[in-house]
């Protein structure tokens, strides 16, 4: 394989490579094993479609890392809610000793004080949480993906739960929601609740079919679509 057509080494924040037409019309849910999550994606005997041997990506890749939005935005969220609080950030320890302090990994002689707790939340810190997904061949496929982050993001299920409710100022939204993956990429995972994944993909459809009818019709030029 030449250089110009090799993989790129990593599909990593807003420089990620387009998600191609198959990573798009995943429907990958999160609230089971990966043998129920997506659909269509196994067959009848059990083994998985041959579009889990097709790329992810567009131009192909041979690793990516993985963040999830909701967790990752969680920390600033919650402070921007709280900035306008009587116990706001530039309160000092000896006005409210107990509720500033660092973070709980920081072992710097002068660290970064924050608010610890307000209105009688505490403090979500943000979790650089992130999982390196490397390719098992040429390049990164779907199954290399999914096999890979399904069972990831379902030990972190309740977390995700907790900061979708309290992101909103509302309690962390209850165990039986239904979950999927909203948005692959770009950027970190967008997860948010099953229907909403139903809308946007009968959304995207309708405006396709309506492009290629507009196309048919010769009332679009191939160039403008």
């Amino acid at each position: 394989m030449d250089t110009a057509s090799a993989p790129a080494e990593n599909g990593e924040g807003w420089g990620f490579p387009a998600i191609s037409t198959v990573g798009k019309r995943l429907f990958w849910t999160l609230n089971g094993p990966l043998e129920d999550a997506i659909r269509p994606y196994f067959g009848p005997d059990g083994s998985p479609h041959a579009v889990s041997q097709a790329s992810l990506m567009e131009p192909p890749v041979s690793s990516a890392t993985v963040r999830i939005q909701c967790i990752n935005d969680w920390e600033q969220i919650w402070a921007d809610q709280h900035w306008s609080c009587g116990e706001a950030e530039w309160n000092t320890p000896e006005q409210n000793p107990g509720r500033l302090g660092p973070r709980p990994d920081d072992e710097a002689l002068d660290p970064k004080l924050f608010v610890l707790e307000c209105c009688g939340q505490k403090r979500p810190w943000a979790y650089d949480t992130q999982l390196e997904v490397t390719a098992q061949g040429e390049f990164l496929t779907v199954h290399d993906y999914v096999s890979a982050v399904h069972p990831w993001l379902m030990a972190r299920r309740n977390t995700v739960l907790d900061a979708l409710g309290k992101a909103r100022g509302d309690p962390g939204w209850p165990s039986e929601t239904k979950l999927a993956v909203l948005y692959l990429g770009p950027g970190p995972l967008n997860i948010g609740h099953e229907e909403k994944w139903a809308w946007a993909m009968g959304m995207m459809m309708a405006r396709a079919a309506e492009r290629i009818h507009a196309r048919e019709e010769g009332a679009v030029e191939p160039d403008s679509i």
